[in-house]
């Protein structure tokens, strides 16, 4: 996990990046494409499992095989550090040509000018969208201008071992079941698995608190993302309070045998069959869990508010970007094109990083798709029915919010080192600090 630290190193290196636009901005958007047959060497960054590592090389490995006069650098790594790298890239004026950006990043880096702005791509045709639903590409948009391509929608899930709730003699999770209902799942899971099993990995995770602040109908922002979104200070303690009950009553792991996992899959908990559900994942990790579990497992819906909102909306899983310091955006915007509409290249990618965005690509990959596949897909439209609108794209100063919940909220909540009382007075505290500097 980061440290607040690294995320100011991150943010005081986005800012000074800036000053270095202007001489290593492309030429591509402005008309300028390359001459035909010239040799073109760009690179390309993502983080993620070896599985999309593996299948990532192998898409590239075909496009330079359709373009011979392409040559593609690969960067690879995991999420932790991935954030930090790309910043010292930017500070250096060294940005890959390619990067796959998260949406909580969206504002920091479009705002910062670190990201070429699609449009006029979409204008010459070199991005193709005719088969794309619009709503899939809102999500990477400022202010009417795409500065990010959605390579894969996704949702907020909970995923459980139905064996394990069969050796149970428990129900599993029907749509509809509440958050009381999660607790006493869990208690019933524990009770019956055995000592060293337990019902549930906890999460008092900032993403899912945004889904329960959207049950109850505000967001983690206000819209002009110069403070939070929510009055009453009492939605975070009951939201904590909720994994604390779970932790002291034994219906979810102890903190030790989950927080070294990190984001590595094949240690998370459920994999080992140390728990019969994790409550806070999206719905295309259902391709690498399932893999690494070697068993099949199950999606659906977070638990639900009694008479409250509806709290999922569907999610740009991740983007491509180009970015503002590349020479040669024009051919970045190609590959980016590849990637949303290419069959055989999305037969290699599989939907690992989610949903496609292309309605010829889903109909063509539907068919031939692993089981776990099918679920993702399948819990797309089920997630639908579940949804409202997304959110505006976080404020500048998310990230450092959101990093100060994860560091000295979430983990500290886990060890019981603060109460949810005085956790949630910290985090308005610390938010409103840095969310003043957009006013």
């Amino acid at each position: 996990m980061k440290m607040i630290k690294d995320r100011l190193v991150l943010l005081l290196v986005i800012g000074m990046a800036v000053g270095l636009l202007s001489a290593c901005a492309s030429d591509d958007a402005s008309g300028e494409g390359e001459k035909e047959g010239e040799k073109v060497t760009l690179r390309m960054t993502w983080w993620g499992s070896q599985e999309r590592h593996d299948r990532t090389q192998k898409v590239i490995d075909l496009y330079e095989e359709k373009n011979p006069n392409v040559e593609i650098s690969a960067q690879f790594s995991g999420w932790d550090g991935y954030w930090n790298k790309l910043a010292t890239q930017a500070a250096g004026g060294n940005l890959p040509d390619i990067i796959q950006m998260d949406y909580k990043y969206l504002s920091e880096y479009a705002g910062n000018g670190l990201l070429e702005n699609l449009n006029p791509f979409i204008d010459s045709g070199v991005l193709n969208f005719d088969d794309v639903d619009p709503l899939y590409l809102d999500g990477g948009k400022l202010e009417d201008k795409l500065y990010a391509v959605n390579i894969g929608a996704n949702a907020h899930t909970l995923v459980y071992d139905p064996s394990l709730f069969e050796k149970a003699g428990v129900e599993v999770p029907e749509p509809g079941y509440t958050w009381t209902d999660l607790k006493e799942m869990g208690q019933k899971l524990s009770d019956q698995l055995g000592e060293g099993v337990y019902g549930m990995q906890p999460n008092a995770g900032i993403m899912r608190f945004k889904h329960y602040l959207r049950e109850n109908g505000v967001w983690l922002y206000n819209e002009d993302g110069s403070g939070l979104g929510y009055e009453n200070d009492q939605l975070l303690v009951d939201y904590l309070q909720h994994t604390v009950d779970v932790l002291e009553s034994g219906a979810a792991a102890p903190p030790e045998l989950f927080m070294s996992a990190g984001t590595n899959v094949e240690q998370m908990p459920i994999v080992n069959e140390k728990t019969a559900v994790i409550t806070d994942l999206h719905s295309n990790q259902i391709l690498a869990l399932e893999q690494a579990a070697g068993r099949p497992l199950a999606l659906t819906i977070q638990p639900m508010l009694e008479g409250g909102e509806l709290g999922h909306y569907v999610k740009p899983g991740q983007f491509f970007s180009v970015t503002s310091q590349s020479e040669k955006a024009e051919e970045a915007a190609k590959f980016i094109d590849f990637v949303t509409n290419d069959l055989e290249a999305n037969e290699i990618l599989n939907a690992e990083r989610g949903v496609p965005i292309s309605s010829k690509v889903r109909e063509h990959l539907k068919p031939n798709l692993s089981d776990a596949g099918k679920k993702m897909f399948d819990y797309l439209e089920l997630v639908e029915d579940y949804a409202s609108e997304i959110n505006e794209p976080d404020p500048q100063g998310a990230t450092e919010i959101e990093d100060f919940f994860e560091t000295q909220i979430e983990e500290a909540i886990y060890y019981g080192k603060i109460t949810p009382e005085e956790a949630a007075a910290l985090f308005r505290k610390k938010a409103e600090e840095v969310l003043a500097n957009n006013q």
